[in-house]
């Protein structure tokens, strides 16, 4: 991963629904992803080992959430935003409908964490709507004052969890979080061949779909995401402009 981290070509390239394109370089998407990590720290308190929920829709900013989480040792727990967050999370992660509105996991916060919004548009610059509460997060608004280089105030225990799954037994650690997600690529790197990206396919970010992006960015080819429907005729025209296979 340290050649992604400071790579000028495409890491991920996102396709919404209505239309837009936003491409991250390995550089970029690192910056995001520390950006996260100290935003949690400074602005949230999180320490490694506390626990993330995460609306489990496909968004890139769903994604650098992740990675950001994960650099700062803490562990990611993918949640159905028509859900609760659960006793124990410190911070519930969701992205805005696109009618403004927010999804029920946001509504609906435990005790003891955080309401984190995030907005869809990629140029946006925060919630225009009201927040969940006073101890709620715009995360758009607040992550560009952020240092795009994590100092590291807190670390990943290479022994303790790093994601959560509903219907998964123990989580993988942090330690072995990147084994894992390489081992499920190992067998499909010789055919893909000179393809530069590999689009992963999955309606829910739930944690097998994060495993395949975190392992096919691992491998130094761009992951394509999307919210579209992949069945439409005009998908097959995208992965073909992109140089992408499927995953």
């Amino acid at each position: 991963m340290d050649s992604l981290r400071s790579s000028t070509r495409p890491a991920l390239l996102w396709y919404s629904a209505d239309g837009e394109r936003v491409e991250l370089s390995g550089r970029v998407l690192d910056n995001w992803a520390a950006k996260t990590a100290n935003l949690w720290v400074d602005e949230l308190d999180l320490e490694a080992g506390d626990v993330v929920a995460l609306g489990d829709e496909v968004h890139w900013r769903g994604l650098a959430v992740a990675l950001g989480t994960w650099t700062m040792g803490a562990a990611l727990r993918p949640a159905d935003p028509a859900g609760r967050g659960t006793p124990g999370d410190r911070a519930v992660v969701g992205l805005v409908n696109t009618d403004g509105t927010l999804p029920p996991l946001l509504e609906h916060v435990p005790a003891g964490a955080r309401a984190v919004l995030l907005e869809r548009p990629a140029l946006s610059l925060g919630h225009r709507g009201e927040l969940p509460g006073e101890d709620a997060l715009d995360y758009c608004a607040e992550i560009r004052s952020h240092a795009d280089v994590y100092e590291g105030f807190e670390e990943p225990d290479p022994a303790g969890p790093a994601l959560w799954a509903a219907d998964a037994g123990e989580p993988p650690a942090h330690g072995e979080l990147l084994a894992a997600a390489t081992a499920l690529t190992a067998g499909r790197e010789g055919t893909w061949g000179a393809a530069a990206a590999v689009h992963v396919p999955g309606r829910r970010m739930d944690a097998g779909f994060l495993l395949r992006v975190l392992g096919v960015l691992a491998g130094g080819r761009a992951a394509v995401v999307t919210d579209r429907d992949p069945q439409d005729p005009r998908w097959a025209s995208v992965l073909e402009s992109e140089n992408a296979v499927t995953f």
